[in-house]
């Protein structure tokens, strides 16, 4: 059995293999070979924040053409076994393509659909050591141990066969005999996906959440994006319904993540609502779930200055007299939010009502009903405002990139960014 791992460039056919390790196991599940090295993937190695591997490591590395046949003589006639067994797969067979080959493994291991659990969490819930995740070796020998951990779960095996033989040119670089470099902090979408274990769901929506992660990094998904998670999807015999479901499920484990503190950033924000409508999920779930991490406290004086509308149906307390309170308070009071409101009281300061969604892209200040109908004239009120303001989500119909403007900003949400622009 052998055991793969590959770090890549990226998800697609188009993209190289940066880092492949191979652990071979005996039938008894003993490690008796080891093949680990950098790939000169002969084009930028893109994703360093993920992998940690960068243009330097790999500029003296060799090239998949030149392990091709170190590769292939550790594959031929073995069951083929990793963590996600069809992505490695796909990888590895575009590799091979390309220096005239082809991998066929029609009956591999795959441990992810044995676990149902991302690699990290199926190692700890195994007692699976895994320091450095995203390092290839460190992910194909965790996922040895595991292969022996979980070997009742897997299915059954069988030989992978290449189309033909490839010399051996015994040439490798592997990660540690490269100089070490200072990398640069990962993006916020990264740091807030890693920490999504995607827990309870069924293996064919985990594989597709796993590729969402990856594509959603750069706030956006792309035609050719698009075009790899819908073929994924059939593949996985994904409809559109578990589709949506899937992307609701990562846009609130994104929210988890980012929420877990009890703060929410600008860039938090911005992140949550632009993988939102990459990932065509109302900004609404984004909103609803943060404005009281976004909120901060306002003091407002009640006095003749001040306009306010009213919203919601309190149990106990009569709009009717809530209108007439603020008429004795010698307020104005108004039917809808404008800019030039100045409160707006809620049967509940948390409602989501349309007033309220309004209020808050107009930064004005929310009221509990209770709170207003105790209130005497002068009196200094602490209300609740929105700290952070709320954005509207600007896509470029052709290349579908992604940028924000304030909610209020008029105009549509689609509008070419600067790049299609010109060149259109």
């Amino acid at each position: 059995m052998v055991v793969i791992d590959t770090e890549t460039t990226g998800l697609y056919n188009s993209d190289r293999i940066v880092e492949i390790s191979i652990v071979t196991l005996s039938l008894d599940g003993d490690i008796v070979d080891v093949f680990d090295t950098l790939v000169q993937p002969e084009r930028d190695v893109s994703a360093t924040h993920i992998h940690g591997i960068t243009a330097s490591m790999v500029a003296s590395a060799p090239t998949f053409a030149d392990v091709a046949g170190d590769v292939a003589v550790r594959l031929e006639g073995a069951c083929l076994a990793a963590h996600n067994l069809p992505f490695d797969h796909r990888m590895l067979n575009a590799e091979f393509e390309r220096v005239g080959a082809t991998v066929s493994a029609e009956a591999g291991i795959d441990t992810l659909r044995a676990t149902g659990a991302r690699l990290a969490e199926a190692c700890a819930a195994h007692g699976i050591p895994l320091d450095g995740a995203h390092r290839s070796l460190v992910d194909a020998t965790a996922t040895a141990h595991l292969v022996r951990a979980v070997s009742d779960l897997c299915d059954v095996g069988g030989p992978t066969a290449l189309s033909i033989s490839l010399p051996r040119l015994g040439r490798v670089l592997r990660r540690e005999d490269t100089a070490q470099v200072e990398l640069p902090d990962p993006p916020l979408i990264a740091y807030l996906a890693a920490r999504l274990t995607h827990s309870g769901v069924a293996v064919e929506t985990l594989a597709y959440l796993e590729l969402v992660g990856r594509a959603v990094g750069d706030l956006h998904l792309d035609p050719a994006e698009r075009q790899q998670l819908e073929a994924l999807a059939i593949a996985l015999d994904l409809n559109e319904a578990h589709i949506a479901q899937a992307h609701r499920r990562f846009v609130n484990e994104l929210i988890d993540a980012a929420v877990a503190d009890d703060v929410v950033t600008a860039d938090e924000y911005e992140t949550l609502v632009r993988v939102a409508a990459a990932l065509g999920v109302d900004q609404q779930v984004v909103e609803t779930r943060t404005h009281q991490l976004r909120s901060v406290g306002t003091s407002l004086c009640l006095d003749r200055d001040v306009s306010v509308v009213f919203t919601g149906d309190h149990p106990t307390i009569e709009r009717s007299a809530l209108v007439a309170h603020a008429e004795q308070l010698g307020m104005s009071v108004a039917n809808g939010i404008s800019k030039k409101i100045d409160l707006l009281v809620a049967a509940d300061s948390a409602s989501n009502s349309g007033k309220a969604k309004k209020a808050r892209q107009y930064g004005i200040p929310v009221l509990g009903a209770e709170t207003f109908a105790a209130s005497r004239a002068g009196d200094t009120i602490e209300a609740t405002g929105i700290g952070l303001q709320t954005l509207k989500v600007v896509t470029c119909p052709e290349c579908l990139s992604t940028t924000t403007v304030p909610a209020t900003t008029g105009g549509r949400s689609s509008k070419r960014c600067d790049d299609c622009a010109s060149v259109r």
